[in-house]
């Protein structure tokens, strides 16, 4: 009988879904003229198109415009989606918590990640906010998405569909 071991992707799937509880909003960062940049964005547009179970935020550049909103879900879980340079090959993905923002790089956008959950975490402290994010391979401005990092939205469309449908 053949011993099969799990591959990096079915980890990855399992920690996802690992992290999923109760409501979720996800929320999709980035620029979408700025190639793989706007992959959050993208994500959007595919969890909508795939009717995926949870409110879904294209938060652009500006995710701060959008506190207000995502707090009026009552989602115990929040996702963001966002490139982020990490030093990995292009369309890797990771799975960051709160303490591990501060060591990528999230080029589009400002005020910080951190600040922002800070705002979303005020009075809600046992919210349940993590990172999923995609090493880009270009960020300039009017490329499109990458081979890779729309393989890589095809992989997480598919774990959260499982996980949230």
């Amino acid at each position: 009988m053949k011993n099969f071991e799990a591959t990096p992707d079915d980890a990855l799937a399992s920690e996802i879904k690992s992290r999923v509880k109760g409501k979720v909003a996800i929320v999709g960062i980035g620029n979408i003229i700025r190639g793989d940049d706007g992959l959050g964005p993208k994500f959007i547009e595919l969890a909508r198109d795939n009717k995926i179970n949870a409110r879904l935020f294209d938060c652009g550049t500006a995710p701060e415009n959008y506190i207000l909103p995502i707090l009026s879900t009552s989602s115990e879980t929040i996702i963001f989606i966002d490139a982020a340079d990490f030093g990995a090959k292009s369309g890797d993905i990771r799975v960051l918590n709160l303490d591990q923002i501060s060591d990528v790089s999230f080029s589009t956008h400002s005020p910080s990640p951190r600040l922002f959950i800070d705002l979303l975490k005020t009075g809600k402290e046992d919210l349940n906010i993590f990172f999923i994010s995609i090493q880009p391979k270009t960020t300039a401005l009017g490329e499109s998405l990458s081979d890779e990092v729309k393989s890589s939205l095809e992989f997480l469309k598919s774990v959260l569909a499982e996980a949230l449908n």
